[in-house]
């Protein structure tokens, strides 16, 4: 079967749009790789030479049976899995379990055996490569043209116009897709079915998992807006949702709305309502309309708008949470490190900035420490968990010119951590970011600042697309008698002429690195004690191709 062409709507202005969202995605691949069955196995993704504290990647359908969350971090599922077994070994003959098994069947049929499970750890490659797989499969069904990938494992499928071709009902035909990809991949999925991208979303998110399995474990849900507000209207919490948020969530409570059908009935409000239109818009500023029409089930994007839509870039940014607490000088050596990275992903997307915006969080050891936390007099936050930490430290810096050079963006850096970061606590996490995003041939070259010897009065810098913000040659700087325009022009000619062979330098650097891999060439640094470049990048979404 070849790429199917794209089908138009069969009818006008009704359309069928499918949400798929496979089952337990890396952990289904770890188990299928090992000839397990991810419905019948207890295993979890997770790098274990990390810190029990590491984030799960995911967690197979059966050990999720046992209570442990889909996303967790490792020392969450010891634990649950501990309080299982303990009710476990309760119940059983004198308390005490007879043995082990990771099999979800076996577990069932003995309550004497102990719940135990797999850790393995993440192969991002390998995941990248049966997403690809998967991608391959639905294209046998349906044109690119009305698919959307969403995630590595989730994807948007228009199948208006396909429904007829096929000879099939909305739900028929996203159970034969999924069979597809569960003949040849093993892994099973999740869809929800809806006339738009929002109820085919929620209807996946919040229905489908409530919904009976068939022979491969294979969930379905279809809404309409109709049938949405009769179902959806009052279901808890509000987070279920698309898009809702824990801090949305808080917001929309503080104003007594706590459902959807809440929200939607608030939005026809009158004016001495405490929750209506004006009170949304207030709060939420233009993300209101989306939750109004998201609260009424409306949903005008289509697949076709996605595609067409191409953002304006305005940042660039790079961040990591390191593996322990760094001393200042080993966090500026972090910095240094992203920065570097920072500046060839600008060469290699023919970008350049002219600003640096740093955020560094400090560690819990900060205040833990008796020693650290009397000698701290900052301000202190609550982190995620609720723990205190000193307040993260946050700046910017300019770098006078639009520019992706390795050099000033080395330099910016780290005037900026010296400048903002306390040099007496640990730090935990930083992120660098490239504001005032400007594409290269977006600049227009700037007036030599020897024209002034022509009477032109503007005054600039030379040369090409390394040379800063540009001017409008109609406005110009004032010139004054005291500065030596000849002596700036050749300052100026000196740092064209390095950045330009910077340029060149970094060009091939980027070549080098195609060819052979990122860690091909690399800096003496990056071998240093506490260095993270080169093991960071072996890694896909800071875990391990």
């Amino acid at each position: 079967m070849g790429t199917p062409a794209r089908c138009n709507t069969t009818q006008a202005g009704q359309r069928i749009y499918m949400a798929i969202d496979l089952k337990s995605f890396f952990a289904s691949v770890e188990a299928r790789e090992r000839g397990l069955d991810p419905m019948n196995t207890n295993l979890v993704v997770a790098d274990e030479t990390r810190t029990e504290k590491t984030i799960c990647l995911a967690v197979s359908p059966a050990l999720k049976t046992f209570g442990v969350p889909g996303r967790p971090r490792l020392f969450e599922v010891i634990a649950q899995v501990k309080a299982v077994n303990r009710d476990r070994a309760r119940r059983a003959s004198r308390h005490r379990l007879t043995g082990s098994s990771y099999y979800l069947d076996e577990l069932r049929a003995n309550p004497a055996l102990a719940v135990d499970y797999l850790v393995v750890p993440p192969r991002m490659k390998l995941y990248m490569e049966t997403s690809a797989t998967v991608l391959s499969r639905y294209l046998q069904w349906v044109s690119p043209a009305d698919v959307h990938v969403y995630s590595i494992d989730e994807v948007f499928i228009d199948a208006t116009g396909y429904l007829k071709r096929y000879r099939a009902t909305p739900v028929e035909f996203a159970t034969k897709l999924i069979h597809d990809v569960y003949a040849h991949t093993g892994i099973t999925a999740t869809a929800g079915i809806g006339e738009n991208l929002y109820l085919a979303k929620v209807a996946m998110d919040i229905l489908a998992k409530h919904a009976e399995a068939d022979e491969h474990g294979v969930r379905l849900a279809e809404l309409t807006m109709r049938t949405y507000r009769e179902q959806l209207w009052t279901h808890r919490p509000l987070t279920d949702f698309w898009r809702v948020g824990p801090a949305t969530a808080r917001k929309l409570e503080a104003m007594d709305l706590f459902t959807m059908g809440d929200v939607a009935r608030a939005s026809l409000g009158e004016r001495y309502d405490r929750a209506n239109e004006e009170a949304l818009y207030r709060i939420f500023g233009v993300n209101a309309e989306l939750l109004i029409d998201h609260a009424w089930g409306w949903e005008p994007t289509t697949i076709a708008d996605i595609k067409s839509y191409h953002p304006q870039t305005k940042s660039v940014n790079v961040g990591q949470v390191l593996p322990r607490a760094y001393e200042f000088g080993e966090a500026r050596m972090i910095v240094r490190e992203m920065a570097d990275g920072l500046s060839l992903d600008l060469v290699d997307k023919g970008l350049t900035t002219d600003q640096v915006v740093l955020t560094v969080g400090y560690d819990t050891e900060n205040l833990a420490d008796p020693a650290r936390a009397a000698a701290y007099r900052g301000e202190v936050k609550r982190d995620h968990y609720g723990r205190l930490v000193p307040k993260p430290a946050h700046g910017s810096e300019n770098l006078g010119r639009a520019t992706a050079s390795t050099r000033l963006l080395l330099e910016a850096v780290t005037r900026l951590f010296e400048r903002i970061v306390d040099p007496g606590l640990l730090v935990r996490r930083m992120y660098v970011s490239a504001s005032h995003i400007r594409r290269e041939e977006a600049l227009v070259p700037r007036v030599d600042i020897a024209d002034v010897a022509d009477g032109s009065g503007v005054v600039g810098g030379t040369g090409g697309f390394m040379s800063g913000e540009p001017k409008s040659p109609d406005v110009g700087e004032q010139l004054d008698l005291f500065t030596d325009y000849e002596a700036l022009a050749a300052v100026e000619a000196v740092e064209q002429a390095a950045l330009a062979a910077e340029r060149r330098n970094q060009e091939a650097l980027l070549r080098i690195k195609r060819k052979f891999g990122k860690n091909a060439v690399f800096r003496g640094v990056n071998l240093s004690a506490g260095a993270t470049a080169l093991d960071r990048n072996r890694t896909a979404g800071g875990h391990r191709l």
